[in-house]
């Protein structure tokens, strides 16, 4: 009975990252598409479906305290907030509306009222500011104007530490609010994250999936041994290794060995000719080729009286979950397998391991699966 060590080997960062290198451009263009998607939703919602348009109307004034000097103007706290509770109050809304009656505009509501103006001090509290905000230009500029009014008449008397306000820069017309969407910063938050989410998915899916990428593997996870691939270098060697000659002298290749496919679909006849074409003379007449035994039980009866049996094995995604179903089928069949060999391999990937491994090492680089 096989016994098997998969996930028992340790996490081989080079594989994984030769792996995802070659899963770049993919990455790349899942990256693409998120910051394609989340950008170009948080752009039609705050751009080109982001509602009404809204007009601001800006007005700056000269606030004279009423101090004796420069230093006592430091201890009137007029900021911001101070501002903004003084253009709330109900004192100052009713005067914008007389004003804005007088104008021969129709009244508003106390609350869109207040809703439509701010005060801004920036950095001198000598110079305050306000800002109405309104659904059209005219509406901004009429109130804008009346906030004028009120500000230089009604609450420069209200204020007692205030000795008179001035306007200095009256509006004199209304800016379409362009909303600060940051839609640069949106895509770029939409390629971070999509990229992170490709990159973790795809190293789950790597570490976690029962793939077959490397000879070696074959042996560290199911301890059967491997031949190598049929483009190694090392395969010749390896077969008249495993499947040694038979007589005194060595002169004839062993008889009576199998080639076993471990997937369905994967055709034996076709790896034994490469075979043959691989190593001339090492693979004699004596070599036979049978069906997936699983899927055609009869063939174990053939496998069970060959020599030796050599496992041709698929590489790639879902290999070992195969590998192992047919490991223990023949196991339970006492068909013991000989060695295995990897089909379809990515000879690529397999000398770029070996060698990245080489030049970890500051060694020599193999060009294939060592003879194990």
């Amino acid at each position: 009975m096989w016994k098997g060590y998969y996930g028992k080997e340790p996490f081989d960062l080079r594989l994984t990252a030769l792996r995802m290198l070659y899963r770049l451009p993919l990455i790349g263009a899942v990256t693409l598409l998120g910051a394609l998607a989340l950008g170009g939703v948080h752009y039609g919602k705050n751009v080109l479906l982001r509602g009404e348009r809204l007009y601001a109307a800006t007005s700056v004034y000269r606030v004279e305290y009423a101090v004796d000097n420069v230093e006592d103007m430091m201890n009137v706290y007029v900021n911001d907030m101070s501002w903004n509770t003084y253009l709330q109050s109900e004192m100052f809304l009713d005067a914008v509306q007389g004003h804005l009656a007088r104008a021969g505009m129709e009244g508003m509501e106390d609350g869109e009222l207040a809703g439509a103006i701010q005060a801004q001090v920036l950095s001198d509290i000598r110079i305050p500011s306000t800002v109405v905000t309104a659904d059209s230009p005219e509406k901004s500029l009429a109130i804008a104007r009346a906030v004028e009014e009120a500000m230089a008449r009604e609450l420069a008397g209200l204020l007692s530490e205030v000795d008179s306000i001035t306007v200095i820069d009256p509006c004199q017309a209304a800016q379409e609010v362009v909303p600060d969407v940051r839609t640069g910063r949106a895509f770029l938050l939409g390629a971070v994250l999509s990229c992170f989410f490709a990159v973790a998915a795809l190293l789950l899916k790597e570490t976690g999936e029962d793939s077959i990428w490397l000879p070696g593997s074959v042996w560290k996870r199911y301890g059967v041994k491997a031949v190598g691939t049929i483009e190694s270098r090392e395969l010749a060697e390896n077969v008249r290794y495993f499947f040694p000659r038979k007589g005194p002298a060595g002169e004839e290749p062993l008889e009576d060995v199998v080639v076993c496919p471990v997937q369905e679909g994967l055709d034996a006849e076709e790896v034994l000719e490469r075979l043959k074409e691989a190593c001339p003379g090492l693979i004699g007449e004596g070599w036979s080729a049978v069906p997936w035994p699983i899927g055609e039980p009869e063939a174990t009866g053939r496998l069970r009286r060959a020599a030796g049996i050599l496992l041709a094995v698929r590489a790639g995604s879902h290999a070992g979950r195969a590998l192992e179903r047919t490991l223990e089928y023949l196991g339970q069949q006492d068909c013991p397998v000989t060695a295995a060999i990897l089909w379809d391999a990515d000879e690529r990937l397999i000398r770029r391991y070996y060698l990245a491994g080489a030049g970890l090492r500051g060694g020599r680089a193999g060009t294939g699966s060592e003879r194990i």
